[in-house]
């Protein structure tokens, strides 16, 4: 993963999209700034930010022009930018405009993480910070260590949040943070402990942007952070979002309101389901065939297991960063001197292809994205004889990312599943005996759960208001991974008899779709669980609900005639 994304385009590797001049002098108008400011920013780019501070800063202070200017780049503006050729472009820009820089200027072409003289604090620190860039894979996994969690909760390691992180860091005691961001970091869950961290030293506000530029059309916001300490209030486009309520919410989401807070003052899905990611393989195509409306495949290999030399060259080509330990590097030096072997296997092409019946003893449904709802019969399967040897052999020997097996305990059970990218939860019947693939995330009963909970499931993820729950609180990007489904809440204000309606009808869907129905998002009998699943605040109804209703039926049997 890291080596494919190190290798795109210079651009998009520094994660750079400029920022309009218009856009930067908007923010520093709004901005408090004095002769005494000490202001950094760290990611000027072509220097929209810098020329708006600059054209801000010389209209204050009694000094002279050219004084005023001198003062401004010796003791207020600090910069780091790692791109040369963009650093160059801003120092043009501020010499077209005000003359040359002082000998002592303090902008700086380097690397943020490594820019040594910022050692001290700063009472702003102002900027657009690269999106989706690449770290320095020298420092990569420092940097992680470093901020990649705070108080138990991850920071994902994306480069917005790491100089969120660090400039936070740098900020005196109630001075200010102002960045231009996506507004991903609002929902996922793998940017919780960026908002706990905001929360917890800062008095945080967001100003969703209508749009940033030409260059990219992601959805941006203007993020401003006070350095006061832990704040109980979040202000969001001038509303404000007790702490509290933002704490219900299993990613402690910054998209809460007092409306959606209702639904999560009860149990959540992880309650009743564990919810996870499928296997990667790698190269798909060596093990997976596409399977006809005939129930016929095409088989175009056969396979064969070898001894397979073990050799430090493809072991480090293999590591992740191409580097390993000195204690495995020196374990597999061993190896390779006394002509160690592992076991691997190869991929042979068949002279003439074979096409085959599914079912078949050495094939087993492979569970790949789709977008069909209540149940879409499976088009894949996977050459999984003795429990999937070669599949997992493949993976062994292949690059890092390649050997862990997601999902492999719940390979073969009944449960549900749905598409990854979606604007909307397509959920789906998942019968028994299906390989996980990673593009389709999938839910399974917890031990004790009533079978009668998967139905009930079902049904509540094909509302609407599941959908807006999921979209607005839990992850309003294009993704919809297992630890979001687990977070929704649980319909615990649905009344048990409408419950075993519920249940009832979503049977009936299931079935009809078993034998060749096909429903879509709009049919009627999926809109018709909206009003069923609709909110009624009911007294109590949340203590009956918590699980303590789990008994017994198998969730690994087939659906019931």
């Amino acid at each position: 993963m890291a080596e494919r994304k190190a290798a795109r385009e210079a651009k998009r590797q520094l994660g750079q999209f400029m920022t309009p001049l218009a856009l930067a002098a908007a923010i520093v108008d709004g901005l408090v700034l004095t002769p005494e400011a000490r202001i950094l920013e760290p990611a000027f780019g072509d220097g929209a930010f810098l020329v708006a501070l600059i054209e801000r800063l010389m209209r204050v202070g009694p000094e002279a022009p050219a004084d005023r200017f001198a003062r401004i780049m010796t003791r207020q503006l600090f910069g780091v930018e790692i791109d040369e050729e963009l650093a160059e472009e801003a120092v043009k820009r501020i010499v077209e405009r005000w003359g040359p820089l002082p000998a002592q200027h303090n902008l700086l072409t380097a690397d943020f993480f490594r820019a040594e003289f910022i050692n001290e604090s700063f009472d702003l620190v102002v900027g657009n910070p690269p999106f989706g860039g690449t770290f320095d894979p020298a420092i990569e996994d420092q940097l992680d260590r470093r901020y990649g969690r705070w108080d138990g909760h991850k920071l994902k390691k994306e480069t917005y949040s790491f100089f969120i992180a660090r400039s936070l860091e740098l900020i005196r005691p109630e001075g200010t943070l102002c960045f231009i961001s996506s507004d991903t970091f609002t929902t996922i869950s793998t940017m919780g402990g960026l908002r706990r961290r905001l929360m917890d030293e800062t008095s945080a506000s967001l100003k969703h942007l209508d749009s940033f530029s030409g260059e990219t059309t992601q959805p941006s916001l203007v993020l401003t952070a006070s350095k006061t300490g832990r704040s109980t209030e979040l202000h969001v486009d001038g509303a404000v979002v007790p702490r509290d309520e933002i704490a219900l919410t299993g990613n402690f989401s910054w998209k809460i309101d007092s409306e959606m807070a209702r639904y999560f003052r009860g149990p959540v899905l992880a309650d009743y389901i564990v919810a996870t990611g499928g296997m990667t393989i790698g190269r798909n195509e060596l093990f997976v065939r596409d399977l006809g409306e005939d129930g016929r495949f095409t088989e175009p290999f056969s396979f064969e297991f070898f001894d397979d030399p073990i050799t430090l060259d493809k072991e480090l080509a293999k590591a992740r960063l191409g580097r390993l330990s000195p204690r495995l590097r020196s374990r597999i030096e061993e190896q390779e001197r006394r002509g160690a072997v592992q076991r691997n296997v190869r991929v042979i092409e068949r002279k003439a292809p074979l096409t085959l019946d599914f079912p078949h003893p050495d094939y087993r449904p492979y569970n790949k994205a789709n977008k069909g709802i209540v149940y879409a019969p499976p088009r894949h399967v996977i050459f999984w004889r003795d429990e999937g040897d070669a599949v997992l052999t493949f993976k062994r020997n292949g690059n890092w990312y390649l050997h862990g097996v997601g999902g492999q305990p719940y390979f073969g059970r009944e449960g549900l599943s749905w598409h990854l990218v979606s604007s909307s939860i397509r959920m789906r019947y998942l019968p028994a005996g299906c390989i996980l693939d990673s593009g389709a995330p999938c839910a399974f009963l917890r031990p004790g759960v009533a079978r009668d909970e998967l139905w009930f499931i079902l049904g509540w993820c094909l509302t609407k208001e599941a959908t807006r729950i999921m979209k607005t609180v839990l992850n309003h990007t294009r993704n919809i991974q297992s630890k979001d489904v687990e977070r929704l809440p649980y319909p615990w204000w649905v009344a048990e008899a409408a419950k075993a309606a519920i249940i009832d009808a979503v049977q009936r869907l299931v079935r009809s779709a078993l034998e060749g129905a096909e429903f879509g998002a709009d049919a009627p009998e999926v809109r018709a669980l909206d009003a069923m699943f609709a909110f009624v605040a009911q007294e109590g109804r949340v203590a009956e609900c918590v699980p303590a209703s789990r008994t017994g039926m198998d969730p690994d049997s087939l659906l019931a005639a």
